[in-house]
């Protein structure tokens, strides 16, 4: 998936409306019927074309048109007018998005673009590109382009942005600012089936590396399992706001149950932050703990690191950490957090080890188990995971009949680190109720002192029965649910 920013040059040079900005991206996609088609994205900057009066506000009128030929031959054309939301102040214009799809063989193309401003007709402004389509698909595992997001949200009704049954609005540049902190994306991959056999496990492991030496970013990778069908989707997202300024590259990489790779794609990206990068001891001129966070300047930076120590504190810790948070005073941030991990090491650890393999986890915890804008750590899953630590056995379970999504998580041997006591064969029930987000609640838990409801099983299939008798801990049987193998034995 290529990106360019187009700034279209009119000729009114003079006029505040000279120049149209426009963002253009595309991907290549394949349909269910291993169609290859065209997907055409552009954002148009709603400070560079004009807003005249419209009934209700402002609005801006560009006329968009599309040719795309092989060789000398147009073999796909389409031109169209697209309207700008309403604005009702004219200082704040916004920007407005197109998407188009275009059904094509393999080859190689040009495609043509012209953009003009209705309200300013003299001016138009050409631009024109090379794609090559290549989808090979004899017995071969071949995948989609990356389509990077703005925001992603499920479709009530298929429309130009629907997708997997979510509607996918594109974010067109490869450069995320500081004040852009999630990195959202979409990926498809065909031919799984046939390859590796359909229902076939296998997983989608995602991560960000230097793109400069390609080492992997501490808490910035992910996975995801499947089964293998004609077309596999993947929807995901990354929490890059503790990632630093820099060179980067999303990487998706499809293995099977042997752990063979099967295609890999990567995307490139820049990155703006005031994030202070997280180096490993042996190449860091960070020697101690206090060199660390000497080096944060960032009260928002301090104020996470303290935030952030909620799961694995006792109730006084946590007393002064909130004090911390409210005054959120770097000098006594800093100092706080010197002495609490110096408190953790004691004589038998070194603080800033254990502080960096913590904040690992934190970051694995924030691109992971958050819930919309709601950072991982304060999650009932993230909260768990940084607590209690990765769990040997995690079933997810999405699409069952009758229930929400939910997930089970079982500890072979399990340590509290708020208790410093050691458990063995816990198990966690954590449940999706709101279905579209990725927030999920604690239900129940046979570890002492967490959240315990014999009834637990009822809040998963509430949607479907209830018993108004206190006693009954089980919901009738109901057709295609596994809620007792699950629990029993999570895989």
């Amino acid at each position: 998936m290529r990106h360019f920013i187009l700034v279209f040059s009119i000729l009114l040079s003079h006029t505040v409306f000279s120049n149209i900005t426009v963002y253009f991206n595309y991907g290549v996609f394949s349909t269910t019927g291993s169609k290859p088609y065209l997907e055409t994205y552009l954002t148009i900057s709603g400070n560079s074309v004009k807003f005249l009066p419209s009934k209700g506000g402002f609005q801006a009128n560009v006329n968009i048109s599309w040719k795309i030929l092989k060789g000398s031959e147009v073999v796909k054309s389409s031109n169209y007018n697209l309207m700008s939301p309403l604005a009702t102040d004219t200082l704040h214009l916004p920007s407005f998005i197109d998407c188009q799809r275009f059904s094509l063989d393999n080859g190689k193309y040009t495609l043509e673009l012209i953009v003009l401003d209705k309200a300013n007709p003299e001016g138009k402004s050409y631009h024109t590109e090379t794609i090559t389509i290549l989808f090979n698909r004899d017995k071969k595992v071949y995948g989609s382009d990356i389509q990077v997001l703005e925001s992603f949200s499920k479709s009530s009704a298929t429309n130009i942005l629907t997708k997997s049954g979510y509607d996918l609005v594109p974010y067109n540049i490869n450069y995320y600012p500081k004040t852009q902190n999630a990195l959202k994306f979409y990926f498809e991959t065909y031919n799984l089936d046939s390859v590796i056999g359909k229902g076939s496990k296998f997983v989608y492991s995602y991560y960000i590396e230097n793109s400069e030496n390609l080492q992997k970013q501490i808490g910035l990778s992910g996975f995801q399992k499947q089964n293998a069908n004609k077309v596999n989707s993947l929807l995901a997202q990354f929490d890059i706001s503790q990632l630093s300024t820099g060179n980067y590259n999303l990487v998706i990489e499809v293995k099977d149950s042997l752990n063979t790779s099967q295609i890999q794609k990567k995307w490139f990206f820049q990155r703006q932050s005031d994030a202070v990068q997280m180096a490993s001891n042996e190449t860091s001129h960070i020697n101690t703990i206090e060199d660390f966070y000497n080096s944060v300047q960032s009260a928002d930076s301090l104020k996470q690191f303290v935030e952030c120590l909620w799961p694995i504190s006792n109730t006084k810790d946590k007393e002064n950490q909130m004090v911390q948070i409210k005054r959120k005073e770097p000098s006594l941030m800093r100092s706080y957090l010197v002495d609490y991990w110096k408190t953790q090491a004691a004589d038998t650890a070194n603080p800033l080890t254990l502080w960096y393999s913590y904040y690992k986890l934190v970051l694995e915890t924030n691109a992971l188990l958050k819930c919309g804008k709601q950072k991982g750590y304060y999650t009932d899953r993230g909260r768990v995971y940084l607590q209690y630590g990765k769990p040997d056995q995690r079933n997810q379970v999405n699409s069952e009949p009758s229930t929400y999504p939910y997930e089970i998580w079982h500890y072979y041997k399990i340590y509290d680190s708020t208790t410093k006591r050691f458990f063995t064969n816990k198990r966690f029930v954590f449940v999706n109720f709101a279905i579209a987000d990725d927030c999920y609640k604690l239900i129940h838990s046979d570890m002492r002192g967490e959240l315990y409801d014999e009834r637990w099983r009822f809040k998963l299939v509430n949607r479907s029965q209830q018993s108004i008798n206190i006693d009954d801990t089980k919901p009738g049987n109901t057709y295609g649910n596994n809620i007792d193998e699950n629990f029993n034995d999570p895989r």
